[in-house]
């Protein structure tokens, strides 16, 4: 049974490449495809996807919430297409999913670099003012169960910097500990494991949209409206 969810979870690839295919010969149809994506492969895992709340679709703005999984982006995109996402430049790299992750917008930064850093900030402040681009950050910067670890507040001195609206948003997963992708989880194991779970739910919670005033206390207090006991 086992060997049939790895087999099975490796059709998550094939289902990522389609729609990563259609994307290159409709370019004008990239956000209508990243939604399928999205839900093609929340739907395929197993999990049932709901939203509450409102959220904008006019830029320019910045999602923050907690991170749970490798399903976040999944989730979110499968909600609103509309929005990119950062990440670390490995993921670059990574077979099929990094083309994707590269076709639907991604802005990659290398963490180590604190040049990049300061190259970043300055980029994504001119990019989500002039193409009024919606940015999703997870300011922890790692998946975790509680989000107890620190946000970091750079995103938030952009913010402030571009007085850019930034928006909270929780994620919820039933069941949650199964769903999660923390500390040394792979993620064919993680799927195997969740091909074998029923009734799977994937939720996102829309919170209040703030103008950031003072950047490490608005992400401080943001943190603590999405931390688990």
């Amino acid at each position: 049974m086992k060997a049939f969810y790895v087999i099975k979870s490796l059709g998550t690839f094939g289902i990522t490449a389609y729609w990563l295919t259609l994307s290159y010969i409709q370019p004008k149809k990239v956000t209508h495809y990243k939604k399928r994506w999205a839900e093609s492969v929340m739907n395929y895992i197993g999990y049932k996807v709901a939203h509450q709340g409102d959220f904008s679709q006019q830029g320019p703005r910045i999602y923050v919430g907690n991170h749970v999984s490798y399903l976040d982006i999944l989730l979110l995109m499968a909600v609103n297409p509309h929005i990119a996402f950062l990440a670390k430049k490995e993921v670059k790299r990574w077979p099929i999913l990094g083309m994707a992750a590269v076709r639907v917008g991604t802005l990659f930064v290398d963490r180590e670099s604190k040049h990049d850093r300061e190259r970043l900030r300055k980029q994504l402040g001119e990019q989500l003012m002039q193409n009024k681009s919606q940015l999703v950050i997870f300011p922890s910067g790692t998946t975790t169960l509680k989000e107890e670890k620190l946000w970091k507040k750079g995103i938030f001195e952009i913010a402030q910097a571009y007085d850019i609206p930034v928006q909270l948003f929780k994620l919820d997963y039933d069941p949650y500990h199964e769903s999660s992708f923390i500390d040394d989880d792979s993620m064919i194991g993680k799927m195997v494991q969740q091909f074998s779970l029923p009734n799977k739910k994937a939720h996102v919670t829309w919170l209040e949209s703030i103008q950031v005033s003072h950047p490490e206390n608005d992400a401080e207090s943001l943190r603590q409206k999405v931390t688990r006991p």
